[in-house]
């Protein structure tokens, strides 16, 4: 008989903030902090945790031994994720033995009007302390679900055999706006060495209980929310697939797949450099589009998904084969190609400000992933690793601009975001130096959660503490129209040719172009990037020997600085900048120069072109308008004045004020006509008098008419 699932039958209070061996509820604030040592040791003295410990998480029968009912031993739970859009679901789980796995789905509770879907099993040989699994079983429902609707879904190891789950419920939401959760950096497993005081691993029970009730809190937080995205680095163990290494990583992954709210929101996750080496990751998830198997490492792939008018893209990016990012990022925005917003998450933090990474491997790895945002114009860029939130600056080829402290209109660039710790399992220092790019930094130790707000035209980001407390600064991006990049804009005033364009305009558009250039200092194509996708032209292999940056993302043999593993400079341009040029410009500036562009190239205007007399005493002009008082005339009009009376008259070529024009009249006893070209009727003549309007080689002959 299929093990119901406790967790959802558990009444679990949630209400205690574990802090250090005090029971006692801590307010914090949140802020940079120079602790970073982990925040939750000796858990177990809280009552509500030891309870939930003792009665969940490890059962013991009559005589004190663990039993295999206890949560720390079920790895096998359900997990839901993304389908291809919002119309799709996707389900995961393991089984000990393999069969012909399925999911049925209805609206009603009872699942009588449900329909049944087939799926496929993997066989596997996954153990935890207590059970082998044999199988990943994995079934993908595609265009049927409707938005705002309840339904109910039940899973079986085997329809041959069938024993159906408990029924559990899925609730859609609109598509047109919707809420997202965003965690960092869960990693059951990290939060003290294994073998504390009588529980073999207090650390993965420790960090489940608080994983849980962050997921719970986020849940209050956040009711309407569609879907989990989860930054990397979900469980601890980095090792390979050792006989150790898939005992540790099981129990670990009971741990990150126990909360409830897991069985009714889907998670759409990315792989950490603590998942990369294993294969665990890609049998406990069943990511969508991830087909082609582009970004590989043991773990998996990068894949992506739409929901309503946002493109979500997941890299992995252990995998440093920018070449098939690239045609992964192609596919996905051609797939999705009127997306209103594009978010790429991928778990190193290349714009954060944690001490260990950002100014290490992550700074590194910026020069693989940055040029990809640009190039694909992603909105925004979702991160871990570090464990201390981080807000960059709106970042475009590694120079920030600055849009304020609360929200960016119409902005350029890419929104770097790196998020905390979901499960207060470990906490880091900051950068000694807060770098250039950072906008908003805080690693006050508490575990965190953010909420993401979508619309057609805006993007809404508030972080919370666990306990639901306002953890960093809310921040706002508005689209209200879909102007090109400034380096796009660039681009194509530089194609532009001087095709007969007036010294003027043509000279204001250089001048316009060397002030943005300038500004921005773009970086053009990283020779560094360049460098490496070379290297994996024919390997995809995270460290295959001639990788100038190793797994971690630090310099290795003739690439290092004085032999140290920092990055030698020199070999990427965008980097060298980023490290040395501290670029940070304030958003009037970008606006003034990027405006003075687009006028200056909507300004070029064209020399007179003119042809020759035809012959008829009349001359035509290219693009030539001559005005008497409001009215445009033609050559050879006749125009009737009064004596007494005057009427100006105006010239333009290309729509600005001709210069050099001669204006004379044939009788200047009957129409006088001034050097600005203002003629005035003397006196009455049954004879027209002509005058004629002269430039260049052109002429335009008026007839005036004096009664």
């Amino acid at each position: 008989m299929r093990k119901k699932n406790i967790a959802g039958m558990a009444a679990i209070a949630m209400a205690v903030t574990i802090a250090a061996t005090s029971a006692s509820t801590n307010v914090f604030a949140y802020g940079e902090t120079s602790g970073s040592s982990t925040l939750f040791t000796d858990t177990q003295n809280i009552s509500d945790y030891s309870d939930w410990k003792d009665k969940t998480w490890n059962i013991k029968d009559s005589e004190g031994n663990l039993t295999r009912e206890g949560e720390a031993y079920d790895s096998s739970k359900i997990i839901l994720t993304p389908g291809e859009n919002a119309k799709g679901l996707r389900f995961a789980w393991y089984s000990l033995e393999k069969g012909a796995p399925a999911v049925k789905v209805g609206k009603k509770a009872d699942l009588s009007d449900a329909k049944e879907f087939k799926g496929t099993a993997t066989e596997i040989n996954r153990s935890n302390q207590k059970n082998t699994y044999k199988a990943s079983n994995k079934v993908a429902i595609e265009n049927y679900f409707e938005e705002n609707t309840t339904y109910y879904y039940s899973y079986t190891d085997d329809v041959n055999k069938p024993d159906w789950s408990e029924p559990q419920a899925y609730t859609t939401k609109k598509t047109s706006d919707f809420q997202t959760i965003l965690v960092g950096d869960p990693q059951i497993g990290a939060s003290g060495s294994k073998g504390q005081g009588t529980d073999d691993d207090l650390n993965i029970a420790v960090d489940t209980y608080n994983w849980s009730k962050t997921l719970e809190q986020s849940k209050i937080t956040a009711p309407n929310a569609s879907f989990i995205l989860s930054a990397g680095d979900q469980i601890d163990y980095s090792g390979t697939d050792s006989s150790d290494g898939k005992n540790v990583r099981e129990s670990e992954y009971a741990g990150f797949t126990y909360p409830s709210i897991l069985r009714n929101l889907p998670l759409a996750t990315t792989i950490g450099n603590h998942e990369s080496k294993g294969t665990d990751y890609k049998f406990h998830y069943n990511n969508p589009n991830s087909e082609d198997k582009l970004g590989s490492t043991n773990s998996g792939s990068d894949y992506y998904f739409s929901y309503g008018n946002v493109l979500f893209i997941s890299l992995n990016s252990n995998n440093r084969n920018t070449v098939e990012h690239r045609e992964l990022l192609k596919k996905a925005v051609a797939s999705h190609k009127d997306a209103k917003w594009k978010v790429v998450m991928f778990h190193h933090d290349i714009y954060g400000s944690g001490q260990p990474h950002s100014d290490t491997d992550g700074a590194n790895l910026r020069v693989l992933f940055a040029p990809l945002m640009d190039e694909f114009g992603i909105d925004v860029c979702l991160t871990g690793h570090d464990h201390s939130y981080a807000r960059s600056y709106l970042m475009s080829d590694g120079t920030a601009i600055n849009y304020g402290n609360s929200v960016a209109v119409n902005p350029e660039g890419t929104l770097y975001i790196a998020a905390g710790s979901a499960s207060g399992s470990k906490f880091y220092k900051l950068a000694t130096t807060k770098q250039y790019y950072i906008a908003e930094r805080s690693n006050t130790q508490i575990p965190t959660f953010s909420t993401i707000d979508f619309t057609d035209n805006s993007f809404v980001i508030k972080t919370y503490d666990y306990n639901g407390n306002k953890y960093s600064d809310d921040y706002t991006l508005y689209k209200t129209n879909d102007d090109i990049s400034m380096k796009e804009l660039i681009s194509e005033s530089e194609k532009i040719k001087n095709d007969d364009y007036t010294a003027d305009s043509w000279n204001a558009l250089q001048k316009a172009i060397a002030s943005a250039k300038n500004l921005m200092k773009y970086t053009g194509e990283d020779k560094g990037a360049l460098e490496l996708a070379k290297v994996y032209d024919k390997t995809n292999d995270g460290d295959n020997g001639k990788d100038m940056l190793n797994y971690y993302g630090y310099a290795q043999g003739d690439y290092q600085n004085d032999g140290t593993t920092t990055l030698k400079t020199g070999f990427s341009t965008l980097l060298d900048k980023t490290m040395n040029d501290k670029l940070i410009i304030e958003q009037k500036i970008f606006e003034y120069n990027y405006n003075n562009l687009l006028k200056a190239k909507l300004g070029l205007q064209k020399k007179p072109v003119v042809k020759k007399d035809d012959g008829k005493n009349t001359n035509t002009v290219q693009k030539i308008s001559l005005k008497a008082g409001k009215k445009v005339v033609k050559s050879g009009k006749t125009i009737t004045l009064k004596p007494g009376k005057t009427l100006q008259l105006k010239l333009t070529v290309n729509g600005v004020k001709a210069k050099n024009v001669k204006y004379t009249t044939s009788n200047k006893k009957i129409v006088k006509v001034s050097k600005k070209g203002k003629i005035k009727a003397l006196k009455k003549s049954k004879k027209a008098v002509k005058v004629t309007i002269s430039f260049g080689n052109s002429k335009i002959l008026l007839k005036i008419k004096t009664k």
